[in-house]
């Protein structure tokens, strides 16, 4: 049996199993049904002593004991995980009683997992056992979470209506937001979302998980690993000063240290071999550019999956590199950080903007660059052909005034496609592909100029409608407004050179390094693998005519 610490998780290898908790007074013990965001669907995802029956849930009694009965072939597609909930009747809290103790078992008895929830104080009800998906198969991770309110404010908590959860509860904590975005959530199906593009025959199967999924997948267990090693070492360094007080015995923090230190590394050597498994078989704008698939880029039929950011690494894990990879499409803006020199944020932005076009199939996407200070360095633009400007570039970079009247047009052509006028364009803008990247340069500069109320629309409403936005912070740092941080929480945000993000489970700082490409420079002259994706871009365009 695998004993859990607090934020631990598990493979299960049985489809049919059984939670069951120990404690030294009577506790309820119940099971909620959720989705991603660890949110009930309805009411009816709640089993109980009074609802005892659910899709793939049972509730039943032995002896003196409650007990959930889990038949996970049978839980409903598009629900994520079950949870284990354990609550305390009356005004007695967990911290008054000896900790309680979960037990996860297979049908024939054999015991699978164990959590033995500790550091309890007035809390009255705890999040115990979370069983979710984890790709085809199925996990189990220890939660621990403490509600002092009781059973009624962790339901109210995660979308359960209770009739009268009481006035002097207090309301919980929302989940965490992650530093760039909210991460997709795990497969209710084993198939992708999306039909992925051609693969090399020794690919893995269209059975698996896709290749975005398996990357958060591998971040949010190495996070959850990362986070039951902290706990677990900083455990041992408070028994340790029991030891040096002499109130416990001598030796067991070491004992307590290596255990954590080798069920770490056992985790992260893993998450590596995953990760090694599929990284060979993915295609060049999920990719390193120093990958040599760059060398045989041809371009795509299809939308691919998604696009690399940058890898993610940790302190304690030095032998495991974590791909952030972004899908396609986009669905929320995406803000780039000033960086620590010059330029970083231009160097960065132009190598996201080259693995965008690379993603896409010719005749899909354009680009429209808009620089009201002129002073990005993009003039370089103008420098390409006049067809290859006018059809894919917008035009050429819009600066001054026409940065403005540009924002204004777009924004026209987002409120179109909003009532439905597809087939309509605005009049002033460039004809061009149907999906319009806008690349809106020193973006801390135009979230205060006259047509800022403009750009945050265009951010907001534009990426659902086939104009994602990509904002640079270039030369003026972004101001602490109302509206630079509403518009930065609609954005995925990313430091342009080497820093922290935070993940959106446990909240642990991972540090993230941008792949950019290795002559982007300053941002002020082409790099030559931009100009090679364009090219293939405006001569595939070509060839339709």
């Amino acid at each position: 049996m695998t004993e859990l610490p607090r934020g631990a998780n598990a493979p299960l290898p049985a489809r049919r199993v059984t939670a069951t908790v120990s404690c030294a007074v009577p506790v309820d013990v119940s099971a909620l049904t959720v989705d991603a965001d660890l949110q009930a669907r309805s009411d009816a995802d709640l089993v109980f002593y009074n609802a005892p029956e659910g899709a793939g849930v049972r509730w039943s009694q032995v002896g003196g004991g409650q007990r959930i009965e889990l038949d996970l072939e049978a839980v409903p597609a598009d629900a994520q995980a079950v949870v284990i909930v354990v609550s305390l009747t009356g005004r007695t809290s967990f911290g008054a009683v000896p900790p309680p103790r979960l037990q996860l078992t297979a049908a024939d008895g054999t015991p699978l997992a164990g959590f033995t929830v500790t550091d309890l104080g007035p809390e009255r009800a705890i999040l115990g056992l979370e069983v979710y998906r984890r790709g085809t198969g199925w996990k189990v991770r220890a939660l621990g979470q403490g509600y002092t309110g009781g059973l009624a404010e962790l339901l109210t908590a995660h979308g359960i209506e209770v009739d009268d959860p009481g006035e002097d509860q207090p309301a919980a904590a929302p989940p965490p937001e992650p530093a760039m975005g909210v991460p997709p959530p795990r497969p209710a199906e084993p198939a992708p979302p999306a039909e992925p593009g051609p693969q090399p025959a020794a690919g893995p199967s269209r059975s698996e998980v896709g290749y975005v999924e398996r990357c958060w997948l591998v971040w949010e267990d190495a996070s959850r690993s990362l986070a039951a090693y902290r706990a677990a070492t900083e455990h041992a360094l408070r028994l340790r000063d029991d030891e040096l007080a002499g109130r416990a015995p001598a030796g067991r923090h070491q004992e307590l240290m290596a255990a954590a230190a080798d069920r770490l590394s056992a985790d992260a050597a893993q998450l590596a071999g995953e990760l090694a498994g599929v990284e060979p078989h993915v295609g060049a704008e999920a990719a390193s550019f120093a990958a040599a698939t760059w060398l045989t880029w041809q371009p795509r039929s299809d939308v691919a999956e998604g696009i690399l950011l940058g890898t993610l690494t940790a302190a304690e894990l030095p032998g495991l590199r974590i791909p952030l990879v972004l899908r396609m499409p986009w669905r929320r803006g995406v803000w780039i950080s000033r960086g620590a020199l010059p330029g970083d944020s231009a160097a960065y932005a132009w190598s996201l903007i080259t693995r965008f076009l690379a993603a896409v199939p010719p005749g899909l996407v354009g680009l429209e660059v808009i620089d009201a200070s002129g002073l990005s360095g993009a003039s370089w633009l103008s420098g390409f052909d006049p067809l290859t400007v006018q059809t894919l570039l917008g035009g050429g970079v819009a600066t001054g005034p026409a940065a403005g009247e540009r924002l204004r047009r777009l924004l026209d052509l987002v409120d179109l496609r909003g009532i439905g006028g597809d087939a309509e364009l605005p009049p002033g803008l460039a004809p061009g592909p149907p999906v319009r990247l806008v690349v809106v340069m020193d973006a801390g500069a135009a979230l205060d100029g006259e047509d800022a109320h403009r750009l945050m629309r265009l951010v907001e409403d534009g990426p659902l409608v086939g104009v994602p936005v990509l904002l640079v912070e270039t030369d003026t740092p972004a101001a602490e407004s109302v509206r630079a941080l509403r518009v930065r929480q609609s954005c995925n945000n990313l430091p342009s050179a080497e820093g922290a993000i935070a993940d959106s489970w446990v909240g642990a700082d991972w540090t993230l390094t941008p792949d950019v490409l290795p002559d982007a420079g300053d941002g002020t002259r082409p790099p030559s693998l931009f100009a090679h994706v364009l090219g293939a871009h405006a001569r595939a365009i070509a060839s339709y005519g």
